[in-house]
This record gives structure tokens, sequence and C-alpha cells, in this order.
């Protein structure tokens, strides 16, 4: 009864549906309906980010442009942890929806957003106070550390902000909804490209201005997407932010975020080393590594979009006790990936020649990247099988072994990218990544046909009160 009533009150202002209930019905077209906005969201992201570097390339010029890109390395580390207890709102949120609770959706609300503040007020001064430091470790040229430093603290300052956007958005994922937080994140985007002209070109504020952008944007489209939230989602009215949170919900919020934000900040080292050992072979490698990395990155949105949507599929399963629902799930997961690889891959191999010319004329660095991307495509299957693993298992509770995924991926990383070369040249490098995926991939498969994820999910719903098939 409590599960009817809560699906009863899911209508939003319009009528329409504002969640979506994956305990029932077809399982690929939910997944597919809830993933495409997720992917479209990333690629506009992306968008942004290219005008973003063409307005500060372009207004600023080349000192500026690799500052911001000196100082995203930065961000990135402290935002893993904020990234991290996100996803843990959103799996804990999921697993009661599917169970029906909307009292305890209302009390993970409250501990989620207790836990966001004082993680957002951790990030500002760990951050604000690391600043120098940080772009010291980096090897930061002194040229380049005033404007460096100048953008991070200003995004350390509002990155209050940015979790307000990604907590709320969260929480709507995990309920079955990616449309809205995709709306939102379409303002935000347009929004930071009027204000970057508007701070960097027609007010000059140098990188400052584009940092402040940054935030303003992301504050604007984090209070109008609570505001929507509140409005669509009636159960979330009685929510009481500032009363005394559950401890038991900010350890669960803690015991699947903290993992979380910890595999993806030991897998931002390695990628550093990685970089670290191409920049030694030379300003030419280092162009074509770089235009590779952009088609990796584009080709791991098809991969986070599957995933996240059999992430919030999973959530709601494992809190309604259907396992052989969520098994269903990871075949659909795996279609998803074969499919999308298959049509992605195979337009990478045809065509990377001509993607490297787009981006630059030095012919030794075209037939490098073209080299690295015939190699890498043939493996982009077994990082998007990886990401399935890693949804499946964190969103069921087995969040250890994610960060065991994620060391794996650490050590062979740096392992290969220090033997490889040694044993093969400059081509061993472009193997370290398909290695790591393959590694890390294998530890995931593992785990998952083991089971032991169901013992993990069953121990879970028996503390919570539930009950499973």
């Amino acid at each position: 009864m409590r599960k009817e009533n809560l699906k009863k009150e899911n209508t939003g202002a319009s009528g329409g549906q504002a969640v979506m209930d994956m305990t029932k019905g077809p399982v690929l077209k939910q997944m597919t309906v809830f993933g495409l906005p997720i992917l479209f969201g990333m690629i506009c992201q992306r968008v942004y980010n290219f005008a973003d570097t063409y307005i500060v390339g372009r207004y600023l010029g080349d000192q500026a442009l690799a500052a911001v890109s000196i100082a995203g390395s930065a961000m990135y580390m402290m935002f893993s942890i904020m990234m991290g207890v996100t996803t843990g709102v959103s799996v804990v949120i999921s697993q009661y929806y599917g169970a029906g609770r909307k009292d305890r959706i209302r009390e993970t609300f409250t501990a989620g957003a207790h836990v966001a503040i004082w993680v957002s007020v951790l990030v500002t001064v760990l951050g604000a106070a690391t600043v120098e430091p940080f772009l010291r470790i980096l090897q930061t040229g002194e040229e380049l550390m005033g404007q460096a430093g100048d953008y991070l603290l200003v995004i350390y300052l509002g990155c209050a902000a940015t979790m307000l956007y990604n907590f709320i958005s969260a929480v709507l994922r995990a309920l079955g909804n990616s449309a809205v937080p995709l709306f939102f994140l379409v303002l935000s985007s347009i929004l930071n490209v009027i204000l970057d002209i508007a701070f960097v070109s027609w007010i000059p504020m140098g990188v400052t201005g584009a940092a402040f952008a940054t935030v303003l944007s992301q504050l604007i489209s984090g209070v109008l997407c609570v505001a929507y939230a509140f409005k669509i989602l009636p159960f979330l009215k009685g929510t009481k932010i500032f009363c005394r949170p559950e401890g038991y919900l900010v350890g669960q919020v803690l015991r699947y975020g903290l993992p979380t934000g910890l595999q993806m900040s030991i897998i931002s080292i390695s990628d550093m080393t990685l970089q670290a050992v191409i920049n030694t072979y030379g300003t030419v490698m280092v162009v074509a590594y770089g235009v590779c990395m952009k088609v990796e990155g584009l080709g791991f949105q098809l991969a986070d979009a599957i995933g996240s949507a059999l992430g919030t599929f999973t959530g709601q399963n494992v809190g309604a006790g259907n396992f052989e629902r969520v098994k269903k799930g990871v075949r659909s997961a795996y279609l998803m990936n074969v499919i999308c690889y298959g049509i992605f891959c195979v337009l990478v191999f045809v065509f990377a020649e001509m993607i490297m010319r787009a981006f630059t004329q030095n012919e030794e660095a075209i037939g490098y990247g073209t080299e690295y991307m015939h190699i890498f495509s043939a493996f982009f299957l077994a990082g998007g099988i990886l990401v399935v693993y890693h949804n499946i298992l964190r969103a069921s509770g087995d969040v250890a072994v994610t960060v065991l995924m994620g060391v794996s991926e650490v050590v062979t990383r740096i392992g290969c990218a220090f033997l490889l070369p040694y044993l093969f040249g400059y081509r061993g490098l472009w193997f370290v990544s398909p290695l790591t995926w393959l590694c890390a991939m294998l530890v995931g498969a593992v785990r998952y046909y083991s089971g032991a994820w169901k013992k993990k999910a069953c121990k879970m719903i028996e503390k919570a009160g539930g009950t499973y098939e």
C-alpha cells in the first residue's frame, strides 16, 4: 500500500510522470528512455567545454588557456569527493523508492543535504588552503601560477553551487527522472557561455571572470532545479532540511559516497601519471594524445549514460528485492554497449585520420593519433562493460569491490605506463588504457558472477526491514 500511495503522488504539475518506476515494465525501453537525456546532457557539457575553451583562448590568449587547463586537473581531484557524495545519495534514495518508502526518501534527502553541506565546506576550506601547493605539485610554471591560482580559488569558493545542482540532479535521477536535470544542465551551459563572454570580453575580469561565470551559472540552475523538484514531487514537501538527520542514513550516504569519491580520485592520479609519461616524448606526442583523449572522452559518455541508467534501475529493483530483474537490467546494459560501441568504434577506426586532421596539420602527430585510435577502438567495449560492473555493484551495496576495481586500474595503468614503453617503445603507450580497462573489467566480472553482490543487497534490505525474492 505504501508503494501504491507513493506512485499516486508522482505526477507533476503538468499531469505527466515526474518519476519513473523501474521495478516493472519493459527493461530495455526504460533504460533507454532514462539514459538518452543523460547522454544528451553529457554531450551538451562537452560542447560547452569546447566553447569555454574557445572563449578563454580567443580573448585571453594561450597562457590563460593553459592556466585554465591546469586548474581543471586540480579541480577534478577535489570534486571527486563531491561527486561521490551525490552518488551515495542517489543510490540510497533509489533503493527506498523501489521499496515504496516515501518517508525514508524524505529522511534520506535531509541526511544527504547535511552531508552535502559539510562536504562543500570541507572542499572549500581545503581547496582554498592548498591552491598554490597543489599547483606546484603539478609542476605549474611560474608564468601560469597567478592565473591558474585565481581561477581555482574562485571555483573552490563557489563549490557549494556545484554541489547544489549535482545534489538535486542525483535525487531526481534516483527517482527515475533524467529529463529535468537535462533541462537545467542545458540552461546552465547556455548561461555559462553568455556569462563567459560578459565577464571575459565585455567586463575584462580575465580568468577570474571565466571562473565566476561557471559558479554563477551553476548557482542559478541549481536554485531553479531545487524549486522545480519540490514543485513536481509533492512527497518531498514535508522534508525538514534543518532538522537533525538520522545517523544511520548519514552513514549510508557516506558508505556509498566515500568509496566512489576515493575510486574516482585514485583513477585520476593514474591518469595524470600516464600523461606525465606521454609528456616525456615531446610536443608532437602530447598533441596526438590530447586529441585522442577528446575522442576517448566522448566515447566514455556512452558508457556513463548506460551506467547511470543501470545504477538507478539496480537501486530501485534492489530496494524492491527483485534480483532477477536486476540481472535483466545488466543484460540490457550489455546489449546497449554492444550496439553503441559497434557503431562508435567502427566510425572512429574508419575516420581516425580525418579526426586527427580536424585538430592538427602536423603529419607526425596525425600518424601517432591515427595509430592510437585504431588500437583503442578495438578495446572500447571492455571500457563500457567496466562501467556496467561499477554501477551494478555500487547500486547493490557492494561498494568495497568498486574501490578494488579502481585500485586495479591504478596499478595496471601506472605499471604498464612504465613497462610497456620499455619493452615496445612508444607503441606500448597505446596499449596502457586498453589493458587497464580489461583488467578492471575482469575484477568486476568475477565479483558480479560470483553472486556476492546479492548477499550484500540482502543484508541491506534486512536492515531496512524489507523483503526480497
